[in-house]
């Protein structure tokens, strides 16, 4: 299947039923595609305050998952920035949160969205093998 349409599907699924709902394929497929589209178009500030955020939780499992280990520590080191168990999954709370952020956790994620931009992993590449690799495995299941 179609990495992008695979990724389409997940995203529909998950606006429709809620993350608990999607499969682990699904969260992993939802979960990149969002932290890519949040961080590369406005960086993590904007992604944790906008819906997008409501997956922040996931990111750096999705990104180890499709083997963008660097990437995954980036955002493991993005969710330090709130207080543990890391970001909630509500958009209102994370965005209270995020607006008391003082300047040194401000400064902290803005390093943390040049490292990310930085950062050479191919997420499309890695998410094209993760679903080749899923798509085979489930093959040899059925």
């Amino acid at each position: 299947m179609n990495t992008d349409i695979a990724a389409q599907r997940a995203l529909d699924q998950l606006e429709k039923n809620g993350f608990d709902a999607l499969t682990d394929i699904e969260k992993t497929l939802a979960t990149t595609w969002l932290i890519e589209a949040g961080v590369n178009n406005g960086g993590f500030v904007d992604f944790f305050t906008s819906s997008r955020g409501n997956v922040a939780f996931n990111t750096p499992a999705a990104l180890r998952a499709i083997g963008a280990n660097q990437l995954a520590e980036i955002a493991a080191e993005a969710n330090s920035v709130f207080a543990p168990p890391g970001p909630p999954r509500d958009r209102n709370t994370r965005q209270a949160l995020v607006r008391a952020f003082d300047e040194s956790k401000l400064r902290a994620l803005a390093t943390l969205d040049d490292r990310y931009g930085a950062c050479t992993e191919d997420t499309d590449q890695l998410l094209e093998v993760f679903l080749a690799r899923q798509t085979a495995q489930a093959k040899e299941k059925g």
